[in-house]
């Protein structure tokens, strides 16, 4: 029988992270940045055996197994070792999407993404390559979904942001007083 993934708390500063981790690694993990589309190490691989471990604590978080080929540019996985993974709302760039982070120590995985039919769990993690490293032994770990259905994220949370009707609004209003224009100067010309 699979059993839990045992997740030790792992608490460093970024003077320690610093040390540990090259530039892009830290800048991933522990800044919330982004490697770039279709560069990492482990976006088109795929092993039939093995789990994938976060880059900074080395906390098992995804079976070979569960990686699957979405096209994104990004490692993808369909579900993750139960407890392994933990989420918060990110709304930054002007969208609401899901941050997946390792749950022994925080480091910023990627984002988790649901509803797009790519697997029978509907959820899509978007991991940054260099925010894991690959291990070729297999483990007995109980997997699971990483959102629990009270959260709704989605590619297309740009339209969950206030910010996007106000542009809306404003472009609207432009266009119905430039019509207003043009239509009172064209009579005043005749």
């Amino acid at each position: 029988m699979a059993e839990r993934v045992d997740v030790q708390r792992v608490e460093k500063s970024d003077a320690e992270w610093s040390k540990q981790l090259n530039k892009q690694e830290f800048q991933v993990l522990r800044k919330k940045g982004t490697e770039p589309a279709r560069t990492g190490e482990y976006d088109k691989f795929y092993p039939s055996e093995g789990h994938f471990v976060c880059r900074c604590c080395g906390t098992p978080l995804y079976s070979a197994k569960a990686k699957f080929d979405s096209g994104c540019g990004w490692p993808a996985f369909d579900k993750c070792y139960t407890g392994a993974v933990k989420t918060e709302i990110d709304n930054s760039f002007g969208m609401r999407r899901i941050e997946i982070m390792c749950a022994a120590c925080d480091g910023h995985l990627g984002h988790v993404f649901e509803n797009e039919g790519f697997s029978a769990t509907m959820e899509r993690h978007c991991v940054n390559s260099v925010s894991v490293k690959y291990i070729p032994e297999n483990m007995n770990a109980e997997e699971s979904k990483v959102v629990d259905g009270n959260v709704v994220s989605s590619a297309m949370g740009i339209f969950s942001s206030p910010l996007i009707p106000a542009l809306l609004g404003v472009y609207v209003l432009s266009d119905v007083v430039g019509k207003g224009i043009n239509f009172f100067t064209e009579r005043g010309a005749r």
